[in-house]
């Protein structure tokens, strides 16, 4: 009589656990390159956020500047006429302070004055500002400068005439545009990226200041 089997041999070998298979190269390229997109996208649009402000202050700065040989972009400029008699006759410091007195100037805007001639004198301002009159007569003109609101301040901002840490900020902000120019430009792929219809747009872009640099150094 033979001797039952046992247990550990009469059950059916254990079926093996199946594991996954190695991801192919190319999709795990693809699986990289959206991940380091879309990290594109969301840097791209919050630094966007923090930079509107400038670049839409630069861009205005920009346009104003750029037609600077047709105006002032920063500031006014206008003459008006006086007749305030004749002055005192004496020294010409009497003769300014006359002019400052009946003109109702500021005496801390007042930089100085000059006797051009016998009988006209100069009283200068502050900001270039200036009155002009005959001594004789008290008649005379006074030009006037004045600031262009908001323009003023973003030309100082653009033109870093502010100096100081403002450098420091106009560094960041610049660096800030490289890196949106950048990441606009890598964040899509396939036919709307780079390698796709984006590189045309890129060479159309780089054609206009490469082409009026050949015209005019050329």
């Amino acid at each position: 009589m033979s001797a039952p089997a046992s247990p550990a041999a009469s059950a059916p070998d254990a079926a093996p656990v199946a594991r996954p298979a190695p991801a192919p190269a190319k999709a795990r390229r693809a699986r990289d390159g959206i991940m380091w997109r879309k990290w594109f996208r969301v840097l791209h649009r919050d630094v966007g956020y923090v930079a509107v402000a400038l670049i839409i202050a630069y861009g205005v700065s920009g346009l104003a500047v750029n037609h600077i040989e047709d105006w002032n972009p920063s500031y006014t400029f206008a003459e008006r006429g006086f007749d305030i008699g004749p002055l005192p006759t004496g020294e010409p410091a009497a003769m300014a302070d006359a002019v400052i007195a009946r003109l109702h100037l500021d005496r801390a805007s007042v930089r100085g004055h000059f006797l051009e001639t016998a009988r006209e004198l100069r009283v200068f301002l502050t900001d270039g500002q200036e009155a002009r009159l005959d001594v004789t007569t008290g008649k005379g003109k006074l030009k006037l400068v004045a600031r262009r609101p908001v323009l003023f301040q973003l030309n100082a901002l653009h033109l870093n005439n502010l100096k100081g840490a403002w450098t420091y900020v106009a560094d960041v902000f610049a660096v800030a545009l490289i890196f949106l120019a950048l990441t606009g430009m890598t964040m899509m792929k396939g036919d709307r990226g780079l390698f796709g219809r984006g590189k045309y747009f890129v060479l159309a872009g780089l054609a206009v200041p490469v082409g009026f640099i050949a015209y005019v150094f050329a």
